[in-house]
């Protein structure tokens, strides 16, 4: 699922591969070929590393998208990523059109932003699933073991799960969902809520003296008024 060629009058906003000469295996070995050009020390895929944290922690817009050749691009100024769903398609794709290895490792990479085992992830997905029509399968992927997350076990979608992870990292809580969600950052979070205690507190005590201070003015005028 890829689009190939243009429209001669339009844009579809979606990557697509230009189909010029050689087979069509040529052309999506050269689309997809193992080729890694960032670098990868100190890139680790933990488990809070999924799709819905990208959502919730990183404020990513999850856009589902049918093209494989999306897979994982960010776009929008990093504010949005596209995620590949049809697992159902790339199961039947087995034969010699995709490079050895690919169908697999696709595979993985969608075993690691929809866990199965983490059940919030799974009543996340399913959420999504109600109203984007999304693959069955999508959240079904064999589940990964700590070896199997080491971004060294990535070939083809190496740099942009790389740019993903970077994206994911450096994003910084601007809502107070995010606040609440995003703990990575253990003191940093216990100081912004403590703040946000604090400064409750304080609005609180003031308006209560300020209805205090309002009563005692009442009854400055109105003495007989009990």
């Amino acid at each position: 699922m890829t689009e190939v060629g243009g429209i001669q009058y339009g844009f579809s906003g979606q990557s697509r591969l230009v189909w010029k000469e050689g087979t069509l295996r040529d052309l999506i070995s050269s689309h997809f070929g193992n080729t890694q050009s960032l670098a990868k020390e100190h890139v680790k895929l933990e488990k809070v590393f999924n799709a819905r944290n990208l959502v919730r922690m990183a404020g990513l817009e999850v856009v589902w998208t049918h093209n494989l050749a999306d897979h994982l691009r960010l776009y929008n100024d990093d504010k949005s990523v596209a995620i590949f769903h049809h697992v159902t398609f790339l199961k039947y794709q087995r034969h010699d059109i995709f490079p050895r290895g690919f169908v697999d490792e696709t595979l993985r990479t969608l075993a690691l932003l929809l866990p199965s085992n983490d059940r919030d992830t799974q009543t996340w997905f399913r959420q999504q699933q109600s109203f984007c029509n999304l693959d069955v399968q999508a959240n079904k992927c064999t589940r990964l073991r700590a070896d199997d997350r080491r971004i060294d076990n990535f070939a083809f979608w190496r740099d942009r799960l790389v740019i993903l992870k970077q994206v994911f990292d450096e994003a910084e809580p601007s809502t107070l969902s995010q606040w609440w969600y995003d703990r990575r950052n253990g003191p940093q979070w216990y100081t912004f809520w403590v703040a946000v205690a604090v400064l409750l507190l304080t609005i609180f005590f003031g308006l209560v003296q300020s209805i205090e201070g309002a009563l005692q003015v009442y009854k400055a005028y109105h003495p007989d008024s009990d």
